[in-house]
């Protein structure tokens, strides 16, 4: 040890502090050293020499540890926040503005357009267009597996019951036509709930089982008469796309027992073929006039 770090060594040694625990500690001892560093004499001694010296003081050790520690606990706490996923309901009503049609497959029960309908869940599939302005179902065709066929574009509305063989035609658009799962859809949502309407609306965030991706879980309940209410909606939204992904619906405002319908699939389109919504009426069937 040469005459410099020797005196610096003294100089290190002579500075007391309170160990008692005190939030200044650390500036009063960076004042200390500052100062004492002050007094010596300017050497061409090298850095990485001094920077040796200090860390031979075991405050200096512990304040340096500290300062690490502090260091990995911010940058996980950072990195946490940034990777926390984000979602808000009007991206996904600007990413499902771009659709003008969608297809739904999954299972349904009677309960969904008949109020004392039997709860037995039902596979079935959906189609829809929506009209220019994606406020209401222009044209719709449900498919719900032994049970029926109905299909309307928008100016007549044809149903089937497989069970009796008869068809019954109506000059009218379906009547349940202002349903259309669409960014029209999450608006009336969005509507609910700056209104009041919607008394529940929860926000989490999770994955796919099946692919791993990230979700957005919207869970929402109101119990309004006026809106079919008591009602409870779970509803998933892929956090790449933001697009609705899936869906279920339950008659009371807890998301319990079982549920009335589940979307398991939903897929977009920007429009589908015409003769898709009008009934081929089957051979034999008895046609009714409405």
């Amino acid at each position: 040890m040469n005459d410099s770090e020797k005196q610096f060594e003294k100089f290190v040694r002579g500075i007391k502090f309170d160990d008692i625990s005190d939030p200044n500690h650390r500036d009063k001892l960076e004042q200390k050293l500052l100062a004492a560093l002050a007094k010596q004499p300017r050497q061409k001694e090298q850095p990485s020499n001094i920077w040796r010296t200090i860390m031979k003081t075991k405050i200096a050790r512990l304040a340096t540890a500290a300062t690490i520690i502090l260091a990995v606990v911010l940058s996980v706490t950072i990195l946490n926040h940034s990777a926390s996923p984000v979602w808000a309901i009007e991206q996904s009503i600007e990413a499902m503005d771009q659709y003008k049609a969608v297809f739904i497959e999954g299972l349904q029960s009677e309960r969904t357009w008949r109020e004392n309908g039997s709860l037995e869940l039902r596979s079935y599939r959906s189609w829809a267009v929506a009209n220019e302005d994606q406020t209401m179902i222009e044209k719709y065709r449900a498919e719900v597996d032994g049970f029926l066929i109905l299909t309307t574009n928008g100016k007549k509305t044809w149903r089937y019951d497989p069970n009796t063989n008869i068809v019954r035609v109506e000059n009218r658009p379906y009547v349940a036509s202002e349903c259309w799962c669409g960014s029209g859809f999450l608006e009336q949502l969005k509507g609910f709930r700056n209104s009041g309407v919607i008394t529940s609306w929860e926000e989490t965030y999770g994955k796919d089982p099946a692919t791993g991706k990230q979700r957005a879980f919207l869970t929402i309940a109101w119990l309004d008469k006026r809106y079919n209410g008591p009602r409870s909606l779970w509803l998933e939204f892929d956090m790449e796309n933001k697009l609705l992904v899936s869906l279920k619906q339950w008659e009371n405002a807890d998301c319990e027992g079982p549920a009335t319908m589940i979307g398991e699939k939903i897929t977009y389109y920007e429009n589908l073929p015409d003769d898709l919504f009008e009934l081929e009426i089957p051979e034999g069937a008895t046609v009714i006039e409405e």
